[in-house]
């Protein structure tokens, strides 16, 4: 396993975060839940207002997951996507941010993401592995961002699941939630998979691969399948499909991923440009604007997969643009920033007794 700083997780778009944040931000974070297990565990949270001490705790509890996660035998890591090493909170943070290139059209990346991602097979995991996620994030506060301003911070994301229907595995360091235990949390989401059975809920290889792959179609199913009411804006639906493929990335087929992608095309509001990482890294940042918010999606052109996830808010001092973290042109600021990567693990990789605990 090898590694890299640019790319390091997954974070499933619709998980709760606590915390007051701008008000932009909180017309980003609408809940419209898509396809959420009913007894999915708790997540290991990165809070994003946090004061400084009580942050520096949580990430070294983070940490801890990740150390397990990136230094145990025998994982897997999926093409593209390298396995990492414990990420660290950091002071200085600017350098970290992406910096935004030349813009694209929206079409083109879509077409070239396609053409990348269709000679490579979904990923399939072998006998007793965990599909794992991990996530950098860094986050900056405050009603008016600038780049590089503090208090900001980094840190750094791990989670497991079973690979059929997706079953989080309780964190090792988690104990009980609602008075049950990691292995009370496990069983019950394992008996809500057996009495539902494959879906949006709880996707398995098969069943992506049963999806439509005509648009129209497989927004019908989507639909269908979503929580919340069927017709919805188009950041509303542009946050959905982008919390389902975070969550599904590593066992889309080819198909079904041109299919969203070309449902993320049709919606209004879209902008691309290249994006940067601090190493150099070239990325497809795939912007959707809808009055002061935006929501951006990172994709990675040699894998045609995703790789991150951004939330901007307000808009910057067009004087400051060209700094870290900024974009041309006075447009708004990245105020989370967060990559993906995944790789599969034994399930003793993870540390939990629930990971190996008899069905």
């Amino acid at each position: 396993m090898t590694d890299d700083a640019d790319l390091r997780s997954l974070r499933e778009f619709h998980q709760d975060r606590p915390g007051t944040a701008p008000g932009a931000l909180d017309r980003v974070r609408r809940r419209v839940q898509t396809a959420t297990p009913p007894h999915a565990p708790r997540r290991l949270l990165l809070p994003r207002w946090a004061a400084p001490a009580a942050t520096a705790a949580v990430v070294a509890v983070v940490v801890v997951g990740v150390t397990l996660l990136g230094t145990a035998g025998g994982g897997t890591s999926l093409p593209g996507d390298p396995a990492s090493s414990a990420p660290t909170a950091t002071e200085d943070t600017s350098e970290l941010w992406l910096r935004y290139g030349a813009r694209v059209p929206v079409a083109a990346v879509f077409a070239e993401l396609d053409q990348v991602a269709a000679g490579a097979a979904p990923a399939v995991p072998r006998a007793g592995q965990l599909l794992c996620s991990y996530t950098t994030v860094l986050t900056r506060s405050g009603p008016s961002p600038v780049p590089g301003s503090d208090p900001a911070w980094s840190g750094g994301l791990a989670r497991c699941f079973e690979p059929e229907g997706l079953i989080e595995i309780p964190a090792p360091v988690l104990g009980e939630v609602k008075g049950q235990s990691p292995e009370e949390q496990l069983a019950a989401a394992r008996d809500g998979f057996a009495a539902a059975g494959p879906g949006w809920g709880y996707p398995t290889a098969a069943w992506l691969a049963t999806l439509p792959t005509d648009p129209e179609l497989l927004l019908a199913s989507f639909r269908a399948g979503s929580r919340g009411p069927a017709e919805v804006d188009d950041l509303t639906r542009w946050q959905q499909y982008g919390r389902f493929l975070t969550r599904v990335d590593p066992l889309l087929p080819a198909a079904q991923r041109a299919a969203f992608h070309r449902l993320l095309g049709g919606l209004d509001g879209l902008t691309a440009v290249e994006a940067f990482t601090d190493s150099g890294k070239r990325l497809l940042a795939v912007r959707l604007t809808s009055g002061t918010v935006s929501d951006e999606l990172l994709f990675n052109p040699g894998t045609g997969r995703l790789a991150g996830h951004v939330e901007l808010a307000g808009r910057a001092d067009p004087a400051a643009s060209g700094g870290p973290g900024s974009s041309p042109g006075g447009e708004p600021v990245p105020v989370r920033q967060e990559l993906l990567g995944y790789a599969f693990q034994p399930a003793s990789s993870w540390g939990s007794p629930s990971a190996t605990a008899r069905r």
